[in-house]
C-alpha cells in the first residue's frame, strides 16, 4: 500500500480508537472499544459482495480489552471510501 493510502485510511478512522499495522497487502486493525469493533465488523459484513477485503479474521485476545481484525486488501481505494 502506498504511504498516502495508509494516511488516508488513518484519516478515515481518526474518530475510532484503533491502531493500524500493514504488511504488503495484509492489514491488521486493532480497536480498543467494542462499539468501534462492532461498527467495523458490521460495515465489512454488509459489503461482502464488493470484494475490497478477503480472508478477514477477527479475534479478541483473552484477558485483553482489544478487538483485532486481520485481512487481505484487494482494493485499498474502495476500502478507504467505505470507511469514510
Amino acid at each position: 500500500m502506498v504511504d498516502s493510502n495508509l494516511e488516508k485510511l488513518k484519516k478515515a478512522l481518526h474518530n475510532r480508537e484503533c491502531t493500524i499495522k500493514q504488511q504488503s497487502k495484509v492489514m491488521e486493525i486493532t480497536f480498543k472499544n467494542e462499539e468501534d469493533a462492532e461498527w467495523f465488523e458490521n460495515i465489512c459484513s454488509s459489503r461482502k459482495g464488493e470484494s475490497v477485503l478477503s480472508c478477514m479474521m477477527s479475534m479478541k485476545p483473552p484477558g485483553k480489552n482489544q478487538f483485532k481484525f486481520i485481512f487481505n486488501i484487494t482494493d485499498i481505494g474502495r476500502f478507504i471510501e467505505i470507511m469514510e
